[in-house]
């Protein structure tokens, strides 16, 4: 299994490649308003080059403001072998009809897991029988990917591959993907249970245009706390995460499934910021091998 780094920016992109990691995501996961500039993509797909680290460059959920400037970045991208696209927008499918050779993976927006809810329960039945418990269980952490039209409709759209989340008991149903020989990378530190287009936090900080944002979530995050079902989250930018602790039996779980990557964010929600972060987490996370 190998390790990528998710970067946002071009310093933690080198803080990355000084690490043991063998690849490298260069991108925006989920808001469009920060997506680089053509320059900026260019500089860090040159230095991640330089290295021999795997290029990966990822997309948000978009407007059509926002496809406008992906649109550019890919005519630069497509020019070069081997570089997976993660796409968090559907409507990128048609933009990729028009460029040969990308890899194209599925992002985390377009993979459904009903386990994302925050409820540590996952049935609100009065006491339910334990085959009723296992039944709704069993439904509850698949994916839609678990469904094979919806994996067979992907696949004919060239896609080879997707983002999933660390929610341990969806396990079993990631190996049944693979065993369809598609490919899975899962991510680490923080699952989203709430993404909307509109951001929480320039709402929370005053920010009104978003053209104009000084997107503060690239060094801050928020800790909040739903009074009713006494439970904490991270808002950041416009998305609202769980954290997750992965434990050495998770890991070890993990590695039986034969998912090929697990993905480590760097930023204020992972609280990975330097090359000593990234090294002491794969350290962590190997310890289940």
């Amino acid at each position: 299994m190998k390790f990528t780094v998710q970067t946002e920016t071009l310093s933690q992109l080198r803080e990355a490649l000084a690490s043991e990691c063998e690849g490298i995501r260069f991108g925006m996961e989920f808001c469009e308003w920060k997506i680089p500039s053509i320059d900026t993509l260019k500089k860090a797909h040159e230095e991640v080059e330089d290295t021999g680290k795997d290029f990966t460059y990822v997309v948000p959920i978009l407007s059509n403001v926002g496809i406008e400037k992906i649109q550019e970045h890919l005519v630069y991208i497509s020019d070069f072998e081997d570089i997976d696209v993660v796409i968090g927008d559907i409507g990128v499918f048609n933009l990729l009809r028009d460029y040969d050779g990308l890899r194209i993976r599925l992002g985390r927006p377009r993979v459904y897991i009903p386990g994302r809810s925050p409820w540590d329960q996952i049935t609100r039945m009065p006491n339910p029988s334990f085959l009723a418990r296992r039944k709704v269980e069993k439904i509850f952490y698949q994916t839609n990917l678990n469904y094979g039209r919806a994996l067979d409709y992907y696949r004919s759209l060239g896609v080879e591959g997707a983002d999933v989340d660390w929610i341990p008991k969806s396990f079993p149903h990631y190996k049944k993907i693979v065993k369809n020989s598609f490919r899975l990378a899962v991510h680490t530190y923080a699952v989203p249970v709430a993404l909307t287009m509109r951001c929480h936090t320039a709402r929370f900080l005053g920010e009104t245009e978003p053209a104009f944002c000084t997107k503060p979530c690239l060094t801050e995050a928020f800790d909040i706390k739903q009074k009713d079902l006494n439970k904490s989250f991270v808002l950041h930018g416009n998305v609202v995460f769980r954290l997750v602790e992965s434990t050495r039996n998770e890991i070890r779980d993990l590695q039986r499934t034969g998912v090929e990557e697990m993905v480590l964010p760097m930023g204020p929600v992972s609280r990975l910021s330097s090359t000593e972060d990234v090294d002491a987490a794969i350290t962590t996370l190997s310890r289940g091998a």
